[in-house]
């Protein structure tokens, strides 16, 4: 049999799959044999073989009879001439069309890496592009395969240099497909070519606003291959280096959000893959932006941060999602944060945002992110006033997310936002703890106050974290009101008539605790969990500071009465230790701290000038010192400013905790002068 014979071969070949796989090992015979004596016959065979490779029905065959492992071989040598490895690559490329099992036979033979590296070969990597796109498409160990060779450095090679670039343009759809299949899959950071995210994302930028620009496919390939190589810190980091790279990823970004207009796209699922790849585009940036060099590279006075703030009043919301992300992140650092609100007002279009009529409806990832960006906003103790007086507390904003049950991580931004406005913030303080006023579309009860919503909310959580950033919350509004002088000041509304200062403080504080008669409940549920000691140590500071006035001292001494399994966990902050169950630390006919012995005057001059201090979380070593004093000052104040108000065997618990915490406080006190002086010596 000569090669010119194959033709008829192939034409006159029964039906049937077996009869074809013998017919292509009498060919296979003939090729070894051309190949043996260095015939070019053997190139006009390989022409034959690969126009019946088109047909599928030849396709499993060619792979079966050992044909396809025979031109396989072919490519793999260096010497081989063009004429024929162009053949060969035919063949390759035909046989492995929807045919996994022909993909895996390339991929075993270890060809793959070589098949990759053509792509700089000028002559025939215009057969190499779609050779490889059918070895790897919807197969992923061909996809593995090509990514450990580096196809992404070489598809960048060919978009990049002009002598590729033009010989590939035909296949540029092709090109941008595959980069999406190997960017799918696990690589090395530092095998990938620095600039590979920046030259796809500048493609994305042109290509999607050119009237020739590629197909959906390739579009989507492209900006998925550019983000996943983006999903790692080194690329993050020597992409940023890039100049111009910030601008080209949001050019980009925006390219992404008109893409169903320049598509044309109607199907849902090409909708869904946008989506997708929106999400994936703020995620992006969301991490992007928290480096410290996108800072740097972000001025509020340039043009990226005025694209950014344009984006917040967007119509498309990813944009707005992304843009609030991003600028939250600048927003860190308290002198940004200070330009950003009393400069910049962007607080409107984020209150714009929550106060929408739609709210209860607005995408949950852009009510996330303003109110992430919010939060950062409300950190510099200066800004706290500004978004109160914008109207951040009023009933048709923040309160209204707080009635999104059906989105907890909304609602527990929004609690969180709420708690961090409160901290040492007078006015806003006030604003939570008087009545809403009557506002069109507010739905609140005359009387009612958003505290009261807060501590509705706390009653009503499932979930932890809202009832705790609830309880934090309350505890912010205490430290406020008992830290002024007179304590309460901030509830009083001014009048004609002003009262003395301590009908100012009894009139205030009383009110405003009866109002409120959950408060305690909520307050101390930081003491009553024990998943975080922080928030513990946070309540006994506001406790005592409440203590250290009569009426703030009455109102802890109802707050034990309505939780008195507190009383416990108080003497263990204090002693180290829990009562034991069914007995008290004293005798329970002791009624009163002189029938038991014990001398208030003398232990409380013993305690010295301690005062309610705030632990500093990250300074776990003193918490326990600090608990142990906190603990201390309350219980003083109480025995002190109200006994009669606490029962008997509470004043008995009380009293001998007190006396036993004062011993071991001066303990540490000891022991911390001998370590001084040990010091001192051995210098």
């Amino acid at each position: 049999m000569t090669p010119d014979d194959i033709q008829d071969l192939f034409k006159n070949t029964p039906d049937n799959e077996e009869s074809r796989i013998q017919v292509l090992k009498q060919v296979l015979c003939l090729a070894e044999k051309l190949r043996e004596t260095k015939s070019p016959e053997l190139e006009t065979l390989a022409e034959k073989v690969g126009i019946q490779s088109r047909e599928e029905l030849w396709r499993i065959p060619l792979g079966k009879s050992g044909l396809l492992d025979f031109f396989l071989s072919l490519i793999k040598d260096d010497e081989l001439e063009q004429g024929l490895a162009a053949y060969a690559l035919r063949i390759a490329g035909n046989s492995c069309a929807d045919q996994d099992e022909n993909r895996q036979r390339v991929v075993d033979s270890g060809l793959v890496p070589q098949l990759v590296r053509l792509l700089g070969h000028d002559s025939l990597l215009q057969l190499a592009i779609p050779v490889l796109f059918n070895i790897c498409v919807d197969y992923e160990p061909a996809q593995v395969a090509a990514s450990k060779a580096r196809l992404s450095n070489y598809l960048v090679e060919l978009i990049t240099q002009p002598q590729l670039q033009e010989k590939a343009s035909v296949y540029t759809n092709i090109v941008y497909k595959l980069f999406g299949l190997v960017a799918a899959q696990e690589f090395e950071p530092d095998s990938l070519t620095p600039q590979a995210p920046y030259v796809l994302l500048v493609r994305v930028g042109l290509e999607a606003s050119n009237p020739d620009s590629p197909d959906l496919e390739g579009f989507l390939a492209l900006s998925f291959a550019a983000l996943a190589f983006l999903s790692h810190l080194k690329i993050q980091e020597a992409f940023l280096e890039i100049p111009d790279a910030i601008s080209v990823f949001l050019t980009a970004f925006q390219r992404a959000t008109e893409s169903p207009r320049l598509f044309e796209v109607d199907d849902t699922e090409e909708r869904a893959q946008l989506n997708q790849l929106q999400s994936i585009y703020t995620q992006t940036l969301a991490d992007i932006s928290a480096q410290p060099r996108f800072v740097s590279l972000c001025s509020l006075d340039g043009p990226l941060a005025a694209l950014l703030l344009q984006w917040i009043s967007s119509c498309h919301t990813p944009l707005r999602t992304a843009a609030c992300l991003a600028l939250g992140n600048i927003a860190r650092s308290d002198i940004p944060s200070i330009r950003l609100v009393q400069e910049m007002s962007i607080y409107r279009p984020l209150i714009d945002i929550l106060s929408s009529p739609d709210s209860s409806t607005t995408d949950a990832q852009l009510l996330h992110s303003a109110l992430s960006f919010l939060k950062n906003l409300s950190i510099p103790a200066s800004n706290k006033t500004f978004l109160g007086d914008a109207g951040i507390l009023d009933p048709n904003v923040l309160p209204r997310i707080w009635e999104m049950d059906t989105q907890p991580q909304v609602q527990f931004d929004a609690v969180s936002l709420a708690r961090l406005l409160l901290v040492n913030c007078p006015a806003n303080v006030r604003r939570v703890c008087l009545p809403f006023f009557s506002t069109k579309g507010s739905s609140s009860s005359p009387g009612r106050t958003p505290l009261h919503q807060l501590m509705d909310l706390h009653r009503k959580a499932d979930q932890d974290p809202i009832k705790m950033e609830t309880a934090r919350a309350v505890a912010n509004v205490c430290r406020v009101l008992h830290s002024e002088t007179p304590p309460g000041s901030s509830l009083f509304v001014e009048s004609p008539i002003s009262p003395s200062p301590f009908e100012k403080e009894a009139h205030s504080l009383q009110d405003f605790y009866n109002e409120h008669p959950a408060l305690g409940d909520t307050l101390l549920y930081l003491g009553l969990q024990s998943k975080f000691p922080v928030l513990r140590s946070e309540l006994w500071f506001v406790l005592a500071l409440m203590a250290r006035s009569v009426d703030g001292a009455v109102i802890v001494s109802r707050f034990l009465l309505q939780r008195p399994e507190i009383v416990s966990v108080l003497v263990e902050a204090v002693i180290g230790e829990k009562i034991p169950e069914n007995q008290e630390i004293q005798d329970e006919a002791s009624n009163s701290p002189e029938r038991a012995g014990l001398n208030l005057a003398s232990i409380g001059s013993g305690l010295g000038q301690l005062e309610p201090q705030q632990v500093d979380p990250t300074k776990a070593a003193t918490m326990m010192k600090i608990d142990r004093e906190n603990g201390l000052v309350l219980i003083t104040e109480l025995l002190k400013q109200c006994p009669d108000e606490l029962p008997p065997t509470v004043r008995d618990t009380f009293s001998q905790t007190l006396k036993a915490g004062g011993e071991l406080l001066l303990s540490d006190e000891i022991e911390a002068l001998q370590g001084e002086a040990e010091l001192a010596g051995s210098t």
